[in-house]
């Protein structure tokens, strides 16, 4: 259980490294530094609808990229 943690974390680190430079940003603001969509639009100088509108783009890559592994 804890070498296939391992594995999807290293895999997710490996997908998050090959997204364009803001989606990645945008992602390490709301997961890691976890502030909100404001704040982050904020800290970008863009509107958080386009914030959620990123974030909701990276994360469609990162599922797509994810689906097949195990």
């Amino acid at each position: 259980d804890v070498m296939e943690r391992e594995s999807l974390k290293g895999a997710l680190a490996k997908c998050i490294g090959d997204l364009p430079q803001r989606e990645a940003l945008v992602l390490q603001l709301y997961f890691v530094e976890e502030l909100n969509l404001e704040e982050i639009g904020a800290t970008l100088d863009i509107g958080a609808a386009r914030v959620c509108q990123i974030k909701k783009a990276a994360l469609d890559k990162l599922r797509e990229k994810l689906r097949d592994w195990n």
